[in-house]
């Protein structure tokens, strides 16, 4: 006797955990396969089940217009292809994102923000601090009130994406920094607002206690976020943000940094927060905290002698991105080429950037930053418009 049988027949919870394990790119396809599976996909069960399996990508962002790379102002999620015999990035064009929607005109200068739960922060600072947050993979985007401060010459503004485990609420912080004095850079005044995503409104939290460094980006770690600070009355060379409390603290910094900041970077290494010191022809250091807020657990995850073969990093900001399992370290330096080191070989090697025609050229400038592709929708936040790309 034959059985006729269909996965429609399975439970939900079955359809939902098999759905779950696959590619971001095919749940994408599934949403199309019927209304049934369209509709698990966006239930909160199959959300945070997908998210909590998700794998870390690179997001690649090219901003701007640029005539030497016809895909700029676009997002593409890149995977890691990791092997103990060979490792790379692995890019296909089904998962590249127009971003042209977020510019008003031409001399817009988008910066990425943040990365959370699949929820990107985008920051405008040429056009009055516009900011908006998209998810890529449902293709949804928010644009935010503007802010109380702007940015004007000599005045800086930061800004960090996070989110509370606590309360569940994603939270976008500024830090306005003012300058008081012409000739003492210690001289400043600090102000900070956050915007809950979902209340339509910025708040103030008054004085922000620290002295943040040019071109510091933030990095979300445990609830916290984390900023490069520059204080000659403070021991300490990071502050973090807590999302939940809402409150600024300093942070236990790796032992016997140098007083250069310039070349200093902070960033996420194998999920522990890392600082990379980078001191023109000094050797490279890159710190890694085993133990997330336990000052003792700060080890050098390694140090890069400078010799005349890596001295392409020198003069500029290395971020590591990732360790790959036969031990190399690809790396981002400036805004612009990838490396891969061996420390083994001692060796550093080109990772040329994927594009759809092949790979970026160098000196094309893109912001890249590591991400978790999700399936949250900006339309579970009461009080925002929500707008489709």
């Amino acid at each position: 006797m034959s059985v006729s049988w269909s996965i429609k027949d399975l439970p939900q919870h079955i359809i939902i955990d098999i759905l779950s394990r696959l590619p971001t790119k095919t749940i994408v396809q599934c949403k199309c396969v019927c209304k049934v599976w369209r509709t698990l996909i966006k239930e909160p069960y199959f959300v945070n089940l997908h998210l909590s399996k998700s794998p870390t990508t690179l997001l690649i962002f090219q901003p701007g217009h640029n005539d030497s790379e016809p895909d700029s102002d676009t997002l593409k999620l890149v995977e890691f292809e990791d092997n103990h015999n060979c490792h790379g990035l692995l890019y296909d064009p089904v998962m590249k994102f127009d971003l042209s929607f977020s510019y008003p005109n031409d001399q817009a200068q988008i910066t990425l923000v943040g990365s959370v739960n699949g929820l990107l922060c985008f920051c405008d600072y040429v056009n009055d601090e516009a900011i908006f947050i998209c998810n890529p993979i449902v293709r949804e985007y928010v644009t935010l009130p503007k802010p109380k401060y702007q940015r004007r010459s000599p005045e800086l503004v930061y800004y960090g994406f996070g989110f509370s485990s606590v309360s569940g609420e994603y939270k976008v912080v500024q830090i306005f920094q003012r300058p008081l004095s012409d000739v003492d850079p210690y001289k400043y005044e600090s102000q900070g607002e956050v915007y809950t995503l979902g209340t339509d409104k910025w708040r103030s939290i008054g004085t922000v206690p620290f002295l943040y460094v040019f071109r510091t980006y933030s990095v979300s770690l445990n609830g916290n976020l984390h900023w490069l600070i520059w204080d000659r009355n403070i021991p300490e060379s990071i502050s973090s943000f807590n999302v939940d409390k809402e409150e600024f603290r300093l942070f236990p910094s790796p032992p016997g940094l140098t007083k250069d900041f310039q070349y200093r970077s902070l960033g996420l290494l194998e999920g522990r927060l890392c600082v990379c010191e980078n001191n023109s022809d000094c050797d490279l250091v890159v710190w890694a905290m085993n133990e997330y807020g336990v000052r003792e657990s700060w080890t050098k995850e390694f140090v890069i002698q400078k010799s005349s073969d890596l001295d392409r990093l020198s003069y500029d900001a290395v971020s590591p991105l990732k360790v790959w399992k036969n031990g190399d370290v690809l790396m981002l330096y400036r805004d612009d080429f990838l490396y891969s080191y061996s420390p083994e070989r001692k060796t550093l090697e080109d990772v040329r950037v994927p594009s759809d025609n092949g790979y970026i050229a160098p000196f094309v400038v893109y912001e890249m930053i590591l991400h978790v592709a999700s399936f949250v929708s900006l339309t579970d936040f009461e009080a925002e418009r929500v707008y489709m790309f």
